[in-house]
């Protein structure tokens, strides 16, 4: 079974699609998909709030997980992310259960 990482960021108004750009600007996605352990992931916002972006990404176990939330590149990317948020991320992690793509 895989676990997949669920983030969501509530950020500053008017910030969201400056967060968005963060993300590709710093290479999140790509410094993540260099842990041991990634197999995919995505950046998402709602289509009815401004002020919201979801992360989410599927790893091999929560070990792996854990080894991102563990890795100091995450570290170096913090004060960027946190000038454009709204508190704390919340952060959960959930074990895949069934899947079904057609």
């Amino acid at each position: 079974m895989s676990t997949r990482s669920v983030l969501t960021i509530q950020t500053k108004p008017g910030c969201r699609d400056e967060l968005v750009e963060l993300f590709s600007r710093l290479q999140i996605l790509e410094k993540a998909s260099r842990q041991e352990g990634f197999i995919s992931c995505e950046v998402q916002v709602p289509v009815d709030d401004d002020d919201h972006v979801l992360v989410t990404a599927t790893w091999t176990s929560p070990d792996a997980y854990r080894g991102w939330l563990e890795n100091p590149v995450r570290e170096e990317m913090r004060p960027d992310l946190e000038a454009l948020a709204v508190g704390e991320p919340e952060s959960r992690v959930y074990e895949i259960v069934e899947t079904l793509t057609v």
